[in-house]
C-alpha cells in the first residue's frame, strides 16, 4: 500500500521531473537566450524528442556554449541531469553550478529523515558525499561545481557571474534555479539565540548543537503546514517536547477541513506532540524577560512565546523553529 509521505515524494519527484525536462527543452530552444529562470507550473509537459533534438542543433551549432545554473538545490541537479542526457550525443555544451551549501544537491523532502542516520549521504542525490562535500558525479559529468559559493550579481554585458568569493565565471546561458527561503515573520525577538530555521541540513545540525549545549526540553514550531509538522516531528526526534504553533483555527488548513484536522490532531497528539491553533504570536521572549526586537538591547536566549490571544499564557519553550 501507497502511504501519504510516499505519495507526496512521488508526486513531487514526478513534477520536479517535467519542471527539470521542459526547462531544459526551452534552454535549448533559442540562440537568444542569456538567461532563464526555471519555471514552476502543473501544466508543463515534456515535449518531444524530435523538437528538442532541433533545439539542441539550433543552440549549439558552433561552439560549445558554457551553461551555468545558479543554484545547485533539487531543481537544478534535475535541470543538469536532463541536460546533460539531451546533449551526450555531440557535447555541445559544458555546464558549471554555484552551491551556496557547503555539500552537493540533496533531497530536502526527505530532511526530517536525517535524524535516522545523521548521515547526509543518505539525502543525496548523485552518490555519497566526499570529505569535501562533493560527490563522484560532478567530475564524471563534466561538471564545475562551486560549493560555499553564492552567486550575488550577474553582469549581462560583460555575460559573467560573480560569486560570493569573487570567483567570475562566464557564461553563455544562466539559469537561475535558486528555490525558496525561509519567511520569518517580524514577531520581536526573532534574533534571540535558539530561533532557528528549516531548510537546510546546516539548520538540523545548529539545531542539535543547541539543544545538547543548552539542555533544551521544550522547543515551539511556528507553523502548522506541511512542513511545519515535520520540523515538529523533528524536534520531538530530538527528544524535545514539541509545540506546533498554528495562526490558523485548523492545521493545513490550505488541504483539509475541519474534520481531517481532528483527525490529523489525534494523530499528532497520540505521537506526544502539542497542537496550539488560532495562536497568536506577539513576540519571543527572552531569558531576561525583556521582549525588544532590538539585538543590541537585549540578545538573551529564547524562553517562552507570548500571545495576543485573550486569556494565554506565556508558553514556556528554549527553542523555536519557524517554517
Amino acid at each position: 500500500m501507497t502511504t501519504s509521505r510516499q505519495f507526496k515524494n512521488l508526486r513531487h519527484r514526478q513534477c520536479q521531473a517535467m519542471i527539470c525536462a521542459a526547462s531544459a527543452s526551452l534552454i535549448l530552444s533559442s540562440l537568444s537566450v542569456t538567461s532563464f529562470t526555471v519555471p514552476v507550473s502543473k501544466h508543463i509537459t515534456r515535449p518531444s524528442s524530435d523538437s528538442l533534438s532541433s533545439s539542441t542543433s539550433s543552440l549549439f551549432a558552433e561552439d560549445p556554449k558554457k551553461v551555468v545554473v545558479i543554484g545547485n538545490g533539487m531543481v537544478g541537479q534535475r535541470f543538469m541531469e536532463n541536460l546533460i542526457d539531451l546533449t551526450k550525443d555531440d557535447n555541445s555544451c559544458t555546464l558549471a553550478t554555484f552551491c551556496e551549501e557547503p555539500r552537493a544537491a540533496y533531497n530536502r523532502v526527505k530532511l526530517t529523515s536525517y535524524f535516522e542516520t545523521r548521515d547526509p549521504s543518505d539525502l543525496t542525490m548523485t552518490g555519497p558525499y566526499e570529505k569535501d562535500g562533493r560527490t563522484a558525479w560532478y567530475e564524471d559529468n563534466g561538471v564545475e561545481l562551486y560549493l560555499n559559493d553564492k552567486a550575488v550579481s550577474i553582469d549581462t554585458e560583460s555575460k559573467t557571474i560573480t560569486g560570493e568569493s569573487g570567483r567570475e565565471i562566464p557564461y553563455d546561458v544562466a539559469v537561475m534555479a535558486t528555490g525558496s527561503y525561509p519567511f520569518v515573520p517580524p514577531i520581536p525577538g526573532r534574533h534571540r539565540p535558539g530561533v532557528f530555521v528549516y531548510r537546510t541540513i546546516e539548520d538540523l545540525e545548529a539545531m542539535l548543537a543547541y539543544v545538547k549545549e543548552n539542555n533544551v526540553k521544550s522547543a515551539a514550531v511556528i507553523g502548522g503546514g506541511l512542513l511545519g509538522l515535520e520540523a515538529a516531528k523533528a524536534v520531538a526526534d530530538m527528544d524535545v517536547t514539541s509545540h506546533i504553533i498554528e495562526f490558523a483555527p485548523i492545521l493545513m488548513c490550505r488541504q483539509i477541513d475541519q474534520g481531517g484536522h481532528d483527525a490529523l490532531v489525534g494523530k499528532i497528539e497520540e505521537m506526544g506532540l502539542h497542537v496550539h491553533c488560532g495562536a497568536r504570536t506577539e513576540s519571543f521572549v527572552g531569558s531576561d524577560g525583556t521582549t525588544t526586537d532590538d539585538a543590541e538591547e537585549s540578545n538573551a536566549p529564547i524562553s517562552a512565546l507570548r500571545f495576543s490571544n485573550e486569556d494565554w499564557d506565556d508558553l514556556p519553550v528554549e527553542m523555536v523553529v519557524v517554517s
